[in-house]
């Protein structure tokens, strides 16, 4: 899974209403997460890395929800601050790591500043910081169909022909967009009479202004469209996760590539107190 992240940020995320391997990917199942669950469901706690390359790497992981709408999550991690037994700043570099659909985790990594090669990992006494989250807490799959009458999503309006599907969206409305690695399928799927996958034509798509600051999207598909899914976020929430946490104890030297029998975290979890919702 490392390695796939790796993987993720070289290749970075392609958006194709018919991508390759799109057999080996599953449709995701979007639901509604309570305010309850949402608190139950998130927490940070301090980990290590057990990778061969950057071994006992400290870590702060983002636990999510256990439900395909954590992929979707828009995750900020503000610059945390190491601090040693006297409260002195520690000097560090922190890589960003990426959603692991496995675990629906998120995570930071602190590595020395200026590391070369070989170079021991950070050492620190505590990590301070805050994660700003916004969550996607309700979530559908929704059907469009040539000649229907037209579908609301959120703020968004969608429409479709036998040729294309129209998005009408104010601004800051966006398509969501599957991770690299999350093994879900695209969110913008269309299908012929056939159930045939239809491929867009990006070389026809078509943007219009709205007076709002908003826009109006026209996607061209390859064939004679008979119904088109759509998973879009009806609702989101907010939340700021403060943590000051110590880091976890270090992985034995010999256990380098293998996951750790007691996992690959430590020490006590932070979970959030509040909750803010908005559409």
């Amino acid at each position: 899974m490392r390695c796939s992240r790796v993987l993720a940020v070289l290749a970075g995320i392609a958006f194709a209403s018919a991508p390759a391997g799109a057999e080996d990917k599953r449709e995701p199942k979007l639901a509604s997460v309570t305010d309850a669950q949402l608190k139950d469901g998130i927490s940070a706690r301090a980990g290590r890395n057990y990778a061969w390359m950057g071994y006992n790497t400290p870590e702060i992981h983002l636990q999510l929800p256990a439900v395909d709408n954590s992929a979707y999550t828009e995750v900020t991690f503000d610059p945390p601050k190491l601090l040693d037994k006297t409260g002195k700043a520690v000097a560090y570099e922190v890589e960003r790591g990426l959603y692991d659909a496995e675990t629906h985790r998120d995570e930071v990594r602190f590595v020395p500043k200026d590391a070369k090669p070989g170079s021991p990992p950070v050492e620190f006494a505590r990590a301070v910081g805050t994660i700003k989250i916004r969550y996607p807490v309700a979530g559908r799959t929704v059907v469009v169909k040539p000649g229907a009458a037209p579908v609301v999503a959120g703020a968004a309006r969608m429409s479709a022909t036998p040729t294309s599907l129209v998005v009408d969206a104010p601004s800051g409305w966006k398509m969501l967009e599957a991770p690299f690695n999350a093994g879900l399928d695209e969110p913008l799927r269309v299908y012929d009479a056939a159930g045939k996958r239809l491929e867009e034509d990006r070389s026809q798509q078509l943007m219009e202004g709205r007076d709002d600051g908003g826009q109006k999207t026209t996607h061209v598909f390859k064939g004679k469209v008979a119904q088109v899914k759509l998973d879009v976020i009806d609702e989101w929430a907010e939340v700021d996760l403060a943590y000051d946490l110590p880091p976890m104890a270090k992985l034995p030297a010999e256990g380098a590539g293998t996951k750790p029998a007691g996992g690959d975290e430590g020490g006590p979890a932070v979970k959030p107190t509040a909750v803010r919702r908005m559409k």
